[in-house]
């Protein structure tokens, strides 16, 4: 049980952290070579926020099978910890109000992946 938690876990982390870095690559794109504004594109970050950990969230159930809310949560407590991180040791800048909101809507986000993924595909008992 336990390995198959972490292996649903990490599994999880990479397809979150691939489908960031591709989504960052595309509105990196497209702030420099398009007429889109950096203030435009506000909510469509925190919409991809959203819709990543869903995902996550999804394929950490599905490699679970089992206790989706709970390996769910875990994988958007790992994407919001991981992020705030980043931002905190990488660029000094503490997390504000919005910023904590939207990270336990992507927490959220997560555990309902899971659960969807393992009310879909779990196993039969």
């Amino acid at each position: 049980m336990q390995t198959r938690f972490l292996r649903a876990l990490g599994t999880s982390f990479i397809t979150m952290l691939s489908l960031v870095l591709f989504a960052g690559l595309i509105i990196a794109t497209l702030l420099r070579f398009g007429s889109v504004m950096e203030q435009s594109m506000i909510g469509i970050t925190i919409g991809i926020t959203i819709v990543v950990t869903l995902i996550g969230g999804f394929i950490a159930g599905l490699q679970s099978r089992s206790k989706g809310w709970l390996v769910g949560l875990s994988a958007g407590l790992l994407f919001a910890c991981v992020a705030a991180f980043m931002q905190y040791l990488g660029y000094g800048i503490h997390l504000s109000l919005n910023q904590i909101i939207v990270f336990l809507a992507a927490i959220f986000s997560a555990s309902f992946g899971g659960m969807v993924a393992v009310s879909l595909f779990g196993s039969v008992r």
